[in-house]
């Protein structure tokens, strides 16, 4: 008996099929896996969504959790070291970004390629044809840069077109609100304050972790800031706050000691004895003798070593 082949068109509504279910498993897998900062935590819980997009658009009062979805940026999974959200409200993609440390209009680079992956999925999950005469729908873009650092930042809208083509007419442009420190109200201003008093507390503590944590949610609580959110899901944000604190201590820890074994390598050079660098380093850096001493003996075993290997 012979078998009907699949016309071609078959074929690729059928790929379109497996890439969909593909797609829902890996965003399935992000939600899963890549909680590893408190925006991607709080803003992927469907109460803190809803209530996100209630206060950024406050016209849409007759939005509903059933006409939101979260599609969390495809990008945590790959190479960038970003923690950003998609939510597809009726007809507009909501992208979150959120810009860390240090402020940098170069955030904006981060918005076309999520625009483009979201609507690559969009297309593929809704079966839409690129290649038929008829102009398909697609949701808009509403983008928001969410910075809780102390720079000041002058411009609320950041666009790229202006930032780095002279608003010339005919170069691409994608363009993002940008809350920061003066932004009062709601569930943003509460996250912001939290990631504030957070930065405090690591700078204070670097080296005590689990007292600057417990500072941090101290102080939160008599502030206002996520206070259901940090009862309800202290221990996920207890575990996320570690992975956060580390890399910091870690890398600030690494450029002390750097700068303490460069003092006492000048020092030998001008002449000074061990006593003399031990005390002048123990003073400098408010460490203890015998840690001066402990730095020492490691400058020494190190220089030895290549003057061996010399």
């Amino acid at each position: 008996m012979s078998v009907e082949k699949p016309t071609y068109k078959e074929l690729e509504e059928k790929i379109a099929e497996l890439e969909s279910q593909l797609n829902y498993f890996l965003r399935d897998r992000v939600n899963r896996q890549a909680k590893n900062s408190v925006f991607l935590d709080l803003f992927s819980r469907p109460e803190y969504y809803l209530q996100i997009y209630k206060e950024l658009f406050p016209n849409d009062p007759e939005i509903t959790l059933d006409d939101l979805q979260l599609v969390t940026i495809k990008n945590v999974l790959t190479i960038h070291p970003y923690n950003d959200l998609g939510i597809l409200a009726r007809d507009k993609l909501i992208v979150l970004i959120e810009a860390q440390s240090e402020w940098s209009v170069n955030v904006i680079f981060r918005l076309p390629g999520y625009y483009f992956d979201e609507m690559d999925y969009y297309i593929h999950t809704h079966h839409l044809d690129l290649h038929d005469k008829t102009k398909i729908n697609v949701p808009d873009v509403e983008a928001f840069i969410i910075y809780s650092g102390t720079d000041k930042v002058e411009k609320k809208t950041l666009s790229l077109k202006e930032e780095f083509f002279g608003g010339k007419e005919g170069k691409p442009d994608f363009t993002a609100r940008v809350i920061c420190g003066d932004y009062k109200g709601g569930i943003i201003e509460e996250y912001m304050g939290f990631c504030r008093v957070f930065d405090e507390q690591r700078k204070l503590y670097p080296d005590d972790r689990s007292f600057g944590i417990a500072e941090t949610v101290r102080i939160c609580k008599e502030m206002g800031y996520l206070v259901n959110y940090l009862d309800e899901h202290f221990a996920e944000v207890e575990k996320i706050m570690l992975l956060a604190y580390e890399p910091r201590y870690v890398r600030e820890a690494q450029e002390r000691s750097m700068k303490i074994y460069g003092a006492i390598r000048a020092l030998k050079r001008v002449g000074f004895d061990n006593e003399r660098i031990r005390k002048e380093v123990a003073e400098e850096y408010e460490i203890t003798p015998t840690y001066a001493q402990n730095y020492i003996d490691t400058v020494e075993k190190e220089d030895s070593e290549r003057s061996s290997a010399r």
